[in-house]
């Protein structure tokens, strides 16, 4: 198990120049359906970027390198853009394309935008971070909400 875990990680380090680290109370692996799961106070940190969850699921493509990662359950996050803008907030799922370098956050997402403090509310939003992108999706019950403030003279 821990030469699998080894290997695993060589593969996932080897592709970005920020290094990884995850810790878990559990680690599983399965090297034929080129899956890995961490379970339980799951801390996911790239560079200066945290994501925190109950589990996330990583799965690799052929080359042993990952294609997705899934941070699931009491998801709590700390992003940063290319233009300096910081994002924090929650959601109940978090899922990272690291080729694209895009973030989809699902269910119940809240999301504090800095330097300006912009708070954003919706069930899904996608941020590419390379690009300084987002997108912000509500559905008919619970459409997207943004509160700011604006400097008035």
């Amino acid at each position: 198990m821990k030469k699998i875990f080894f290997i695993l990680c060589l593969s996932f380090f080897s592709l970005y120049a920020a290094q990884i680290e995850i810790t878990s109370k559990k680690f599983e692996a399965d090297q034929k359906k080129l899956f890995s799961k961490f379970i339980g106070n799951v801390i996911f940190k790239k560079g200066s970027d945290i994501i925190k969850a109950d589990e996330v699921f990583i799965y690799f493509n052929k080359a042993k390198k990952p294609q997705k990662i899934d941070a699931k359950g009491h998801v709590t996050f700390v992003l940063h853009d290319q233009q300096g803008k910081k994002y924090k907030g929650k959601a109940k799922e978090v899922i990272y394309y690291p080729s694209k370098k895009e973030y989809y956050l699902r269910g119940s997402v809240e999301i504090v935008q800095f330097p300006q403090k912009k708070r954003i509310y919706a069930q899904n939003i996608y941020l590419n971070l390379q690009q300084s992108k987002i997108s912000v999706k509500g559905t008919q019950d619970t459409p997207v909400k943004m509160i700011f403030t604006i400097e008035e003279k």
